[in-house]
């Protein structure tokens, strides 16, 4: 399989006037890195774009200028505008094709967990990328999880665990748990207390009516004790 290839120019509009590249349907490019100084180039829009689809940020980008030797690039910047999301610039990193390099790469789980059957939880996983490192041409352009090996609610799937193409090493902790099966929530239906709530009323009326029966009772005390007054 060929690598993608991106035909480019030098690009002498820099700054601020790069719009008027944009509005010939060009788009602004750098590159950089190992044994080469910054270039500025321009390359058809449509073409950059494509190139961005089929290479993603894994695959190695071969870039030609006017017809020079060719440049063995990976994406590494690419520049969106904030508002309509249009990539406004992309910038690729050379590399040496015989030494390693550290990447990210997408993580991606397929297949059917038998632990999530009959409502059991639901797969879920924690970490969707990792960095590896390998040589620009060995990078994968992403890993593939079986979870079928997720049977029940103490299985855990860890970074260690993933199976890596010759030539490519994990860069990092590798004892980390990637996915799992979740248990399904169990909500509690809450029942208000009305029955406390009835009680405390109830005392709180027989107090009242207490009260009134005393008030009525002292009320004719009084009256007893003015009548033999008088």
């Amino acid at each position: 399989m060929e690598n993608p290839t991106l035909i480019t120019s030098l690009r002498s509009i820099k700054g601020k006037k790069v719009k008027s590249l944009r509005a010939e349907g060009l788009m602004p490019l750098h590159v950089y890195g190992f044994k080469i100084e910054s270039l500025s180039l321009e390359a058809p829009y449509k073409e950059v774009m494509s190139i961005l689809k089929e290479a993603g940020r894994t695959t190695p980008v071969v870039i030609k200028i006017d017809g020079e030797k060719d440049i063995i690039t990976l994406i590494r910047e690419v520049s969106q505008d904030p508002i309509s999301g249009t990539v406004q610039h992309v910038d690729f990193m050379k590399v040496d094709e015989d030494k390693p390099v550290e990447i990210e790469v997408p993580i991606l789980l397929e297949g059917e967990a038998p632990g999530t059957k009959g409502g059991a939880g639901t797969v879920t996983q924690s970490i969707y990328s990792i960095v590896v490192s390998a040589k620009p041409f060995e990078v994968p352009r992403n890993l593939i999880v079986d979870v079928s090996s997720l049977i029940d609610l103490s299985s855990v799937i860890r970074i260690s665990d993933i199976k890596l193409p010759e030539g490519v090493n994990f860069v990092g902790d590798t004892n980390v748990a990637l996915t799992w099966i979740q248990p399904p929530r169990v909500i509690e239906e809450v029942v208000p207390e009305t029955e406390g709530l009835e009680g405390e009323e109830g005392l709180e009326g027989e107090e009242g009516a207490e009260g009134e029966e005393r008030t009525e009772s002292g009320d004719e005390e009084s009256q007893e004790k003015e009548s033999s007054t008088d």
